[in-house]
């Protein structure tokens, strides 16, 4: 017996073999692998044995051994033929499980969690006396596929069953669905290591993510993180093309950016929804066509005022008045969308769009407001999604303290939308999905987590106005509703969950747990609104337990975040994020979103993971950029897009892979506000906020964000190196907010410990 990772292994030899079993005698005498608490209680059993009906009709029975802290399934495939190659099961004894986590449905038999779907991958399971994490090994994973094959995993919920499996699946049956699938047998010696984390410790059961999360990096996010991780360019350098790409000379300017009149003739400007290769500046004007109607929104995804309020943070540290300016007029946009008793439209449209020509388009001068069609049937085009606008409102909250003493109509814009959204509040805490004109609230999404939207521009607004109770108080009433529900539940629905691109899944049953996996469909958007919420309530009300809360949060996020980068994928991954459990994204854009939350996380509690994953996210927002420094990812765009060159440097895909493994891995278009406009503006705040390295003297840590490393000598020095080269200078932050420029000779140079 050894004690590992809290846990004792009952190592007794290779287990009972199935009817389908690999290899021959003595195997009545051996006892599956056991792990044990150290409570005692049983935690997994290990058994050799092919799952019954479609995956496992015809496959080989892994051999399996307990070595320390891990399972190890083995097997040699036939030399020819071909099958349903190597599987084996895994038992577990938690019977009350109140968390669980998988990285992908398989709603019904005969679907699997394919490797493609194991960004940070683990199973995790949690009753109320053990955490379990079953972590497969990636580096098993990668060697399968060199070897033809494709590691799956499985989970029967009720039957307490997890398969393993090193053979094939295919994509299919919904977007996006992985199916076992026979594989080419060619002699291959298979292998497939299972790592095994158990706690009984307090903070484990409430938060059992953050014990997967962290093993994560520890064991391959940090290793690819000290390397770099994603980056290929310093951050301005990346911004420099998305600007020219998007307003300068030799670009797609005329495309990306929309001027037109408002409002009686005020003038206003701002990037279009969406550009397509179909608008190349190759292509001649009379044939362009626009892929999606020519719009400007303001949503909880594509945010015209995010990207607005980093433009204007980008050209201040640039000094360009052209940047600022585009800043301003995008901010009018916002602005200028009416209000009726508080509520407000998020898109303004010109129409067009299915490919429609230019010709055929109307202009600006028929715009007209509505909202985004992200929204369930019941819904109409005129009801307000309260996440939409409470996203706005709050970023025309930060654009107030940007803009400085002249801006005066953003705070009073956002608090009637604020006080309007108090009436709003139901009796559970929560607030509505939709609310239509006469106010009524279509059904789905009647209450969910997108109430953490609200809950946070309440939160802000009690921080500004301390002697305006109403605030505070719905706020504390929204944050109880979380708790007690969808961070209790796991339950993380959201608008992007059921109405965008992934189609599985009823809308009647919208909080209904899938029954074979134990989970609900999940969307990453609502726990990183839920742990920005908490975190606020932490910095506004004083109370740790949000902080709890807000980290149980972050750390489920985290399993979404890539902490390596697979052979099959033409792009470094380390860093970006998926977008949820039944989609097939890497490198998705919402890690510019992500990135600062996490940064600001290490402020709160010390943990240097949340730094430098935030830094990781921030490093991967820039990670499908076309340019030369991304060297893989441009061979990709020219592979797809052959008449791409330099005038097309700064195009970006919002994310690759979407439709699963296979296929046209680039996409034709760009988002500014969900691409590489939000990339620059996640750059811009982060620099603003942490500089190009962060030192932190009370903790004695300095960390590298700008391509750069910082180590704290034993004379209490930070020492810089910078990876690209040719800066002759960096600038430090510390967290007081003083800044010290660093001067660097040969990409070297020191900075104090305290400013």
């Amino acid at each position: 017996m050894k004690i590992v990772s809290g846990a004792l292994v009952l190592c007794a030899g290779h287990c009972l073999l199935g009817a389908a079993r690999l290899g021959a005698a003595d195997t009545a005498s051996r006892t599956p692998p056991t792990v044990i608490n150290r409570a005692g209680r049983n935690v997994i059993q290990a058994v050799e044995q092919v799952a019954p009906g479609p995956t496992g009709r015809g496959a080989i029975a892994f051999r399996v051994s307990a070595d320390s802290d891990r399972l190890t399934f083995t097997a040699q495939l036939p030399a020819d033929g071909e099958g349903m190659c190597a599987q084996a099961g895994i038992k577990h004894f938690l019977a009350d499980t109140r968390h669980v986590w998988v990285p992908h449905l398989a709603p019904e038999p005969g679907f699997v969690m394919g490797d493609h779907a194991l960004r940070a991958p683990a199973i995790v399971l949690a009753d109320g006396r053990i955490a379990l994490a079953l972590i497969p090994d990636i580096e098993d994973v990668e060697a399968a596929r060199k070897a033809g094959l494709r590691v799956w995993l499985d989970y029967d919920h009720p039957q307490r069953t997890i398969r393993v499996a090193t053979g094939n699946y295919t994509v299919g049956g919904f977007h996006v669905g992985y199916r076992a699938a026979p594989a080419a047998y060619a002699g291959q010696n298979v292998r497939l290591r299972v790592h095994v984390l158990t706690s009984t410790k307090k903070e484990d059961l409430a938060n059992p993510y953050g014990l997967a999360a962290r093993w994560h990096w520890q064991r391959w996010g940090r290793p690819r993180h000290a390397q770099g991780g994603s980056q290929r360019a310093s951050f301005p350098r990346y911004s420099e093309y998305v600007e020219r790409w998007a307003f300068g000379p030799g670009g797609w300017e005329e495309t990306v950016w929309q001027s037109f009149t408002m409002n009686g003739g005020e003038r206003v400007g701002a990037p279009a929804f969406i550009v397509d290769v179909a608008q190349h500046p190759s292509v001649p004007v009379e044939k362009r066509r626009w892929r999606e109607q020519r719009s400007v929104w303001n949503q909880a995804w594509f945010s015209t005022q995010r990207c607005a309020n980093g433009l204007l943070r980008r050209a201040r540290q640039t000094g360009s008045r052209d940047l600022e300016a585009r800043a301003r007029q995008m901010t009018r946009v916002a602005l200028l969308a009416p209000q009726t008793n508080g509520l407000f439209p998020s898109v303004y449209t010109a129409g067009g769009g299915g490919y429609r020509l230019y010709k055929d388009t109307p202009g600006w001068d028929q715009g007209r407001w509505t909202n985004s069609d992200r929204r369930p049937p019941s819904a109409s085009a005129e009801a307000c999604h309260l996440a939409d606008a409470a996203f706005t409102a709050r970023l025309l909250l930060e654009w107030h303290d940007l803009a400085g003493p002249g801006e005066t109509e953003a705070v009073p814009y956002a608090r009637r939308f604020a006080d309007r959204l108090c009436a709003l509040q139901l009796p559970s805490g929560a607030f509505p999905g939709w609310v239509e004109p006469d106010g009524s609230v279509p059904y789905p999404l009647a209450e969910g987590p997108e109430t953490a939207l609200g809950a946070s521009l309440l939160l802000d607004l009690a921080g500004r106005f301390p002697r305006e109770a109403r605030y505070r108080e719905a706020a504390v009433r929204a944050l109880r509703y979380l708790e007690n529900g969808p961070v209790a539940q796991g339950r993380w629905e959201d608008f992007e969950t059921y109405f965008s691109c992934s189609n599985w899944g009823a809308v009647d049953r919208i909080g209904e747990r899938i029954e074979r996996n134990g989970v609900f469909k999940s969307n990453t958007l609502s726990p990183f609104w839920c742990a920005e919420a908490f975190l606020l309530a932490h910095r506004v009300l004083g109370d740790k337990r949000y902080l709890a809360t807000g980290r149980r949060c972050l750390d489920e996020l985290s399993l979404f975040q890539q902490v390596w980068d697979p052979s099959w994928i033409p792009a470094p991954t380390h860093g970006g994020w998926g977008v949820m459990n039944a989609d097939g994204e890497w490198n998705d854009a919402r890690q510019s979103l992500f990135a600062p939350l996490y940064l600001d996380y290490y402020r709160a509690t010390g943990m240097p993971e949340y730094f430098e994953r935030g830094v990781a996210a921030l490093r991967a927002s820039f990670a499908m950029l076309y340019c030369p420094e991304n060297a893989d990812v441009r061979r990709a765009y020219e592979r797809q897009h052959p008449s791409f060159g330099p005038e097309s440097y700064g195009f970006m895909m919002e994310n690759i892979a979407h439709g699963g493994p296979g296929g046209d891995v680039i996409g034709p278009f760009t988002i500014f506000t969900w691409g590489n406009g939000a990339a620059l503006a996640a750059a811009a705040t982060v620099r603003d906020r942490y500089g190009d390295l962060y030192i932190d003297p009370a903790r004695r840590t300095a960390f590298g964000v700008d391509g750069c490393e910082a180590t704290v000598t034993a004379d209490g020095s930070v020492t810089v190196r910078d990876r690209f080269g040719g800066r002759a200078r960096l600038t430090a932050v510390y967290p007081d907010g003083k800044r010290r420029t660093v001067e660097l000779a040969d990409g070297r140079g020191a900075a104090p410990l305290s400013p």
